[in-house]
């Protein structure tokens, strides 16, 4: 770590130089700037055939993180109970 002399005589830890137009990752609300900044960035999924942002992804782009694959989870299982109750309203009709 370096350390950077105050003009009173203390110590600090130095600031990393942060280019200009990005966020350091050390400052106060990192986490809520990069979360505003991914709601400005829009993606379009083939698939879906629709727009996204990146803060909220499309079933298609999730992330790997427990909170999207709690999601993914979750649509699979929906997709399997449609599944299965289009497979029975089938057999019903014939």
């Amino acid at each position: 770590m370096n350390w950077e002399q105050l003009p009173n005589g203390k110590w600090r830890p130095a600031k990393k130089p942060v280019a200009k137009g990005k966020i350091d990752q050390d400052a106060y609300g990192y986490e809520q700037r990069v979360k505003s900044a991914f709601k400005k960035i829009w993606v379009y999924c083939d698939r879906c055939e629709a727009k996204y942002c990146l803060a909220d992804p499309c079933i298609h782009h999730l992330t790997d993180s427990p909170e999207d694959r709690k999601k993914y989870d979750l649509y699979k299982k929906v997709e399997k109970e449609k599944a299965s109750s289009q497979e029975t309203t089938r057999q019903v009709k014939f």
